[in-house]
């Protein structure tokens, strides 16, 4: 079997490793032993993070369509299925594939995106998908991508999310499309912001690695979250390769 993305837990030695054998296995960094096989997807786990409000749960997404809640003191882990249509027996958070499964900064909301060109917000205390009208995903061709949300709230900001050779910016509240960022020759696979600074980098099949960062001028200094919303990030020159 493969492993398509892994979380450390913030408070125990485990690690979740979701792979393609349609589990998620939690492995003990001290030991090397497998502790725990959760299961409950139909294909292959895309995703999978530590809930940042529960040092006991997390969630994963897969190729199946599904998101998950685990707990894992249960002998029954999976402790809910997020349904888009807020249905209790209805088991899909995307009629497609999820591709990209991100979580707010305090653990309040996850926000989701899947082959079906839907981005989708959930409430974490409710497990209900709230409704917020996005806009659908534009790019001619979606996969499996690494999103990233804005740091330094407990709402979820702004959603960059890998859109073909663009990164596509959302409002995540209110799920408008603010822009596009442009750089990238090659399909953007991975963007994440740099712990506390302002700077967010991203990778391409073109081969690079480029740095991110907003720009502003002397009367808008303290403006960021402006700066952020008018559209005035750009690439550093000094790509890496």
């Amino acid at each position: 079997s493969s492993a398509s993305s892994a979380s450390s837990s913030l408070t125990t030695s485990l690690i979740a490793v979701a792979l393609s054998t349609n589990v998620v296995k939690l492995c003990d960094m001290n030991t090397g032993a497998a502790s725990h096989i959760l299961r409950g997807h139909e294909g292959p786990v895309t995703a999978v993070t530590w809930s940042k409000r529960n040092a006991h749960a997390l969630f994963s997404a897969g190729r199946d369509g599904k998101i998950i809640a685990y707990d894992i003191r249960r002998s029954t882990p999976a402790i809910h299925f997020f349904d888009h249509a807020n249905r209790a027996r209805h088991e899909k958070a995307h009629t497609g594939m999820v591709t990209s499964l991100n979580q707010s900064e305090c653990g309040l909301y996850l926000v989701s995106s899947g082959t079906d060109r839907q981005i989708r917000l959930w409430d974490t205390n409710t497990g209900l998908n709230t409704m917020t009208n996005f806009a659908p995903i534009q790019a001619e061709e979606i996969h499996h991508v690494t999103a990233t949300l804005t740091e330094g709230s407990c709402y979820p900001g702004l959603l960059y999310l890998p859109t073909g050779h663009d990164i596509s910016v959302y409002d995540s509240l209110s799920g408008t499309h603010l822009t596009d960022l442009s750089g990238h020759f090659g399909r953007v696979t991975s963007v994440q912001f740099v712990k506390d600074s302002l700077q967010m980098i991203s990778a391409s099949h073109d081969s690079t690695i480029q740095v991110w960062e907003p720009t502003w001028g002397e009367e808008d200094s303290n403006a960021i979250t402006d700066a952020i919303y008018r559209d005035t990030w750009s690439s550093d020159e000094d790509d890496v390769t």
